[in-house]
């Protein structure tokens, strides 16, 4: 006798429930009243990619709940804020991937000039994070023999507040 179909959204629920990494085979299987037989033929050789983000979230929420309201929407607020501007910057790393792959190498200093941009504009947004001020703390170990600057001028919009810059750069 062959055996019953598998509706597709038991199998996508299936699929979720293992990369959530929160329940055995066993569980998910008798969750949706399939074999474990099934299950393990589901996920094999996916993996529980998921599971940190669960923990992270339940550990975030457990810090949240130590702080009042108030701090609360100060702290939701500021990842926000600081997830837009990263996804953002994300995009534009993209872009200029994109357009370096496409250009002759005449032009490889100018998208890594962008580049170099880029990577300010993220310190600038969401900070230097400890690694990187050891690994430059680390690597100033030689004087300064030469000042390099760049001025950025932007338009502020809706999407991109504050971050659409065009630049003239030059050396003292």
């Amino acid at each position: 006798m062959a055996a019953k179909p598998i509706p597709q959204s038991i199998k996508d629920d299936v699929l979720t429930e293992w990369r959530l990494g929160q329940l055995s085979q066993q569980a998910i299987a008798e969750k949706y009243g399939v074999s474990k037989g099934v299950v393990n033929k589901i996920c094999k050789d996916v993996p529980q990619d998921v599971a940190p983000i669960v923990t992270a979230g339940v550990q975030y929420r457990q810090a949240l709940h130590a702080h009042d309201d108030r701090m609360v929407t100060a702290v939701e607020k500021t990842v926000d804020t600081i997830s837009a501007r990263l996804e953002w910057l994300n995009e534009q790393a993209l872009k200029n991937v994109k357009q370096a792959m496409g250009a002759g190498c005449e032009n490889q200093s100018d998208f890594r000039s962008r580049a170099l941009t880029i990577n300010a504009a993220k310190e600038t947004l969401v900070g230097k994070t400890p690694d990187t001020a050891i690994q430059i703390n680390n690597q100033n170990t030689a004087p300064i023999t030469k000042v390099e600057w760049e001025i950025v001028e932007h338009t502020p919009t809706k999407d991109t507040p504050g971050l659409c810059p065009t630049s003239e750069s030059g050396q003292i």
